[in-house]
């Protein structure tokens, strides 16, 4: 999505994993003190969408990552369990 320079990870993971990345979400969400609610207010959408997401049924849509990832300055492919590290960018 642009974030950083880095373009080739040495250890990245080509497939999605959706309960990974719902975990990922949830666990940046309590970090940043934000409630499910609070997070779909921010997206526009409803809570159990948000809810969906974190409990691993569906793939978080791509605008909302991106909203996200520019919002928190937090890797894409971090919150998709694509890679461990960096969570955040530079």
């Amino acid at each position: 999505m642009g974030f950083n320079k880095h373009k080739i990870y040495d250890l990245l993971i080509n497939d999605i994993n959706n309960i990974k990345a719902g975990q990922r979400l949830k666990e940046f969400r309590k970090d940043n003190k934000i409630t499910q609610l609070k997070l779909a207010q921010i997206l526009n959408t409803n809570q159990s969408v948000i809810a969906n997401y974190e409990r691993g049924r569906t793939v978080i849509a791509t605008p909302f990552l991106y909203s996200i990832c520019k919002k928190y300055n937090i890797s894409a492919d971090y919150l998709l369990g694509k890679i461990d590290s960096p969570k955040y960018l530079n």
